[in-house]
């Protein structure tokens, strides 16, 4: 049985959901690998103080002995990462191994390939089991198999693990010299331990507002016209506006699936179950499982923080797979070496409420003013 502690990297981490939860567990990860600057921005300041550090990184072209360097480490007992799901995403033109994207997964396997750590964690869509009536994912796991990994997929609910989202994931774990690759068994479901709703998630939250006012980061409003207020102000909980097809949070019922968006398409938000808005950024980092203490500089813009939300593995269930592999490979857990001190950061916020005020209405987007006001904006 091993006792050292193992150490391994992310790739494709954008903010670092799955770092988040392999840190809450008590696995140390070195190293994120991301080519988006902005989400490694937020990498860097919620990782860094845990002993993690972010890279721009193009994925498609680096080694592993490049990505082993950066990271300062010899060698890597696990790679865990999630490549691009466009390609096979329901919300997406779902053009799966066409898509060029679909390549990043085969890049994660070269990479695996190239470290061989002991175990691997790959996160996607449930659709990719449905691509080609599922002939690219048995194509994946060949090549694991090939690599001398057993190798095991799972479509799981993040619900099921005390996250305040219906949020459904393929997870394929990957080890060596195990026979038989298990789940983690749900924590959440059951009466003893139902769902987290979504008032349990975000119900102590005031409404949103100004940092200098509420003093909470990352909790902005959306500014609505008259006309979408209205509309919301009729629209009950758990149904969709007919006109703007905005849905609203039921408040004992998880959230619906966050989605992030790409290029300029920027999905609507929820809106919240009490007030007449859209949700913020941190409510949508409660109901993705984030913590208070995952911070968003305000030098990322307001956009690039809901889509990196969006993207994100929610650190619960990350956490949760981390300990079952843990288990799996015989890994000693250490939450408090992985903890860090979050005060040693810099501050979190740079402007004053003015300048991220006049920042969110210089970027203001149509799906939050109603065709109405887009219209006279367009006009």
């Amino acid at each position: 049985m091993n006792i050292t502690p193992p150490n391994g990297i992310e790739l494709f981490a954008g903010c670092g959901g799955l770092s988040t939860g392999f840190l809450d567990a008590g696995l140390q990860v070195a190293a994120g690998f991301e080519i988006d600057a902005r989400a490694v921005d937020a990498y860097n300041y919620n990782h860094e103080y845990r002993g993690g550090r972010g890279f721009i990184t193009d994925l498609s072209v680096a080694s592993g002995a490049e990505l082993l360097e950066k990271a300062g480490i010899t060698n890597a007992d696990f790679v865990i990462g999630g490549p691009p799901c466009q390609p096979f995403s329901i919300a997406g033109k779902r053009r799966g191994k066409g898509d060029v994207r679909a390549d990043l997964i085969h890049h994660f396997i070269r990479i695996v390939e190239e470290l061989k750590p002991s175990a691997f964690v790959l996160e996607n869509v449930p659709n990719l089991t449905a691509i080609h009536d599922g002939e690219f994912l048995n194509e994946v796991k060949a090549q694991f198999f090939s690599l001398g990994y057993n190798v095991n997929h799972f479509v799981v609910s993040a619900a099921d693990f005390g996250v305040p989202q219906n949020r459904k994931r393929l997870v394929m774990l990957g080890a060596k010299g195990i026979d038989e690759i298990s789940v983690p068994k749900a924590t959440h479901g059951t009466t003893e331990s139902p769902y987290v709703s979504a008032s349990r998630a975000i119900d102590d939250l005031p409404d949103a507002g100004e940092f200098g006012e509420i003093g909470i980061y990352n909790h902005e409003p959306t500014m609505h016209s008259e006309d979408m207020v209205l509309r919301l102000s009729a629209l009950e909980p758990g149904k969709r506006e007919r006109g703007s097809f905005h849905d609203r949070l039921h408040p004992e019922r998880p959230s619906y699936t966050l989605r992030a968006g790409s290029g300029n398409f920027s999905p609507l938000r929820p809106v919240h179950y009490r007030y007449h808005r859209v949700i913020t950024v941190r409510e949508s980092a409660r109901l993705q499982g984030f913590s208070d203490d995952f911070l968003w500089p305000d030098r990322i813009p307001r956009l690039q923080q809901y889509r990196q939300v969006g993207n994100a593995v929610p650190p619960p269930m990350a956490r949760a797979f981390a300990k079952c592999l843990a288990d799996q490979m015989g890994w000693p857990l250490d939450p408090a070496l992985c903890a860090g001190d979050p005060s040693m950061r810099e501050p979190a916020n740079t402007f004053t409420d003015a300048q991220r005020k006049a920042l969110r209405t210089a970027r203001m987007r149509g799906a939050s003013l109603g065709k109405v006001a887009l219209a006279a904006k367009i006009a």
